[in-house]
């Protein structure tokens, strides 16, 4: 089925797309569910893997209202120097490609998702700075900021970063809406420069979630803690790996999902320290990840304290749909939440030894104190957590509350 000039009609170009599982396909499912018609603009899938996932080589693909426009990228190795090959063939072929459909539906509008490297939002802003058409960005990555905490504070990388800064301002004056992951990066100052910014948090359509077991486990199986995610730089392994270890001879299974360098420099330590109650279960489908997760008592959502780590990150959200309460680290916008709905705890090393153990099940001190506290509110982790954990979802995560926050968004457009 072909648009007609008059037709509502969204381009998304992206570097990752179903069946890569990011959050840019529940946006285009979204639109689509609207009665739009979508063009997405993507590479073949290969992420996690260095293949092609699934039946995605047709350079085209139709059906109904969503047409898939794929382009080729070099195999995917794991290096830097293929990663930046990659993404400015993204730049290049998706701008291209943006610019063809652009000009062949007049009335298009266009959709970016900006994950890093910033490279991912060069073909929206060609569409929008070359043919004035009316843009939006939805931003993940508070993209120079996060790279320049990383990386450190030196004058030298101020400057670079600061010529950065002013060129990625340059790229966001085009586009005309501006949506954010986190509460916490509206206070950002690349974000407080935008105009119209509002917050719209991931979610997870109600169809792709497993069915949830009613049934609370008996209080003597092990307390079972999941990582879903890759792990990498932006989180705190010398915490987790202290977890790990302290957990070691106490009634606790592991699972990690994802790969990532955290996660190999983690199985290494697990190796090394004969950690037999942690098992580690590669990349797995979106279902059976969830379903994993649904099983579990705890998720662990192990940031270090960054200006990266301020997301509400996806593993957090996922977590939530399957109503498995969450143990978050340090200071930031996930704590915050956990804390303020009483759906899980908080492990921050940099709090002062005088801690408390609220009556919301939230906690802040060291392993020693958290895993009591754990221990002796499993009942309470296994019941009514689990609701507080899902309550959240449903009142912020949940498909429902993003058409909500789209809803004045749908009406402008």
């Amino acid at each position: 089925m072909s648009p007609s000039l008059k037709s509502k009609h969204l381009i998304v170009p992206t570097q990752y797309y179903d069946p890569e599982t990011f959050q840019v396909n529940h946006l285009v499912g979204l639109f689509l569910a609207k009665g739009w018609y979508v063009t997405v603009i993507a590479p073949a899938p290969s992420y996690p893997s260095a293949s092609v996932l699934g039946d995605c080589t047709s350079a085209v693909f139709r059906h109904h209202r969503l047409r898939i426009c794929r382009f080729p990228t070099l195999k995917r190795n794991g290096t830097v120097f293929f990663a930046i090959i990659n993404s400015l063939l993204y730049a290049i072929l998706g701008s291209f490609l943006t610019i063809l459909y652009a000009l062949r539906y007049p009335r298009a509008q266009v959709f970016a998702v900006q994950y890093s490297p910033f490279t991912c939002i060069v073909p929206a802003w060609v569409a929008a700075f070359f043919l004035n058409k009316k843009a939006s960005l939805w931003i993940f990555d508070l993209w120079p900021q996060s790279i320049s905490a990383l990386l450190g504070r030196s004058f030298a990388i101020k400057s670079v970063y600061a010529l950065i800064d002013a060129c990625v301002s340059v790229v966001y004056s085009s586009f005309d809406n501006y949506f954010v992951s986190s509460p916490s990066f509206l206070v950002a100052p690349l974000v407080c420069r935008l105009r119209s910014v509002e917050l719209l948090h991931s979610w997870e359509p109600s169809h792709v979630l497993p069915r949830l077991s009613c049934d609370s486990p008996s209080l003597d199986l092990p307390i079972r803690v999941i990582s879903i995610g890759n792990l990498g730089v932006a989180h705190d392994l010398a915490l987790l790996e202290e977890f790990l270890l302290f957990t070691a001879s106490l009634n606790y299974s592991w699972s990690f999902v994802g790969g990532g360098s955290g996660m190999s420099r983690l199985h290494t330590f697990c190796t090394s320290h004969q950690l037999n109650h942690v098992t580690f279960h590669g990349f797995l489908p979106k279902a059976d990840c969830l379903q994993l997760c649904s099983l579990a008592d705890l998720s662990i959502v192990p940031f270090r304290d960054s200006e990266v780590s301020d997301t509400i990150c996806y593993r957090f959200v996922s977590s939530l749909s399957v109503a498995t309460p969450v143990i978050s680290f340090g200071s930031n916008a996930v704590s915050e939440l956990v804390r303020s709905c009483s759906c899980g705890f908080i492990l921050d090393k940099s709090d002062s030894p005088d801690f408390s153990t609220p009556l919301d099940g939230s906690v802040s001190g060291s392993l020693s104190v958290l895993v009591d506290v754990i221990q002796s509110r499993l009942a309470f982790i296994r019941s009514s957590c689990r609701d507080s954990a899902f309550a959240l979802f449903e009142s912020r995560f949940s498909e429902t509350a993003a058409e909500a926050s789209l809803q004045r968004f749908f009406v402008d457009f």
